[in-house]
């Protein structure tokens, strides 16, 4: 396995910081990796690692203002969620379309990075879509107690670093990256209201392909997982109007752990449960 360190342009002309990652032989096919919210895509390596060991071509990359995409200065950065699934997502996908033409191409997304495939308008060319643990937010149907953290995060955190800082400076109260101005209001918009992002489609989440999207999504559901539980995840699921959508709830005792939680899927530990289903389903299709 060879991994490349690479810039990939969004398509606004954003230089994103990517990883590739090849397998020693043939590629089986290209894997592109959406992170989450405020996750650098270092989480997912060791899973974009395997992919390639197992014959695919994997792709991470961070969203502008994340990780190692992010400007010298936070302070100053325009970018909001609604950026990362037009301009991001979209203009990764358009460079494995031009490099990776004849590959078939399967996406894996993780939280918010399952929400915004609905902005890719090229989405007619993903074969396959996973969709790990995705789901909307609105911190109400969030599981009890771990509803009343985002809830601290929205009313008090966010408003607070923002004026203080100018972004939130998340990496301060060990609350993961830190995150741009236009990013960290626009989640707290959407998480603050009970239909979540629905009342921006057609204003600031335009154009929209979530009906027009007919790829077959397997969304992979834990039942630790306090954020993306039956009630949210389910909620994103039926903006998918159109494609066929088999539902797969994961119980943590049945892989002799006791919690997976939100992040948990991308852990090494499942490499020969968790991970090789996902490729013997791909290969399979």
């Amino acid at each position: 396995m060879k991994i490349e360190q690479i810039q990939i342009p969004a398509r606004d002309g954003y230089m994103l910081s990517a990883k590739l990652y090849l397998p020693e032989e043939v590629s089986k096919g290209f894997v592109q990796i959406h992170t989450g919210t405020g996750i650098p895509q270092l989480l997912y390596s060791n899973f974009a690692s395997f992919m390639a060991e197992c014959g695919f071509t994997a792709l991470t990359f961070d969203y502008r203002g994340i990780g190692e995409s992010a400007p010298k200065s936070m302070k100053g950065s325009q970018a909001k969620i609604s950026d990362w699934g037009k301009f991001d997502m979209s203009g990764v996908f358009d460079w494995v379309l031009a490099n990776f033409p004849n590959h078939k191409k399967i996406i894996v997304a993780h939280s918010m990075g399952g929400q915004m495939v609905g902005l890719m308008d090229n989405h007619k060319s993903i074969d396959q879509l996973f969709l790990i643990a995705s789901s909307t937010g609105y911190w109400r149907d969030m599981s009890s107690p771990y509803k009343w953290l985002p809830a601290f995060y929205w009313y008090f955190l966010i408003p607070i670093h923002i004026r203080l800082f100018g972004y939130v400076n998340a990496m301060k109260v060990k609350q993961g990256e830190n995150l741009p101005k236009g990013v960290a209001l626009e989640w707290r918009k959407w998480c603050t209201n009970p239909d979540y992002f629905e009342p921006e489609f057609g204003k600031t989440l335009n154009p929209l392909f979530f009906d027009q999207i007919t790829t077959p999504i397997k969304s992979i559901q834990i039942q630790d997982d306090p954020l993306a539980n039956k009630i949210t995840a389910n909620k994103l699921l039926k903006y998918f109007k159109n494609a066929p959508i088999d539902v797969e709830c994961i119980n943590p005792e049945n892989y002799g752990v006791k919690k997976i939680g939100h992040t948990g899927f991308f852990s090494r530990k499942f490499k020969d449960s968790l991970w090789t289903k996902i490729v013997v389903e791909i290969q399979e299709s």
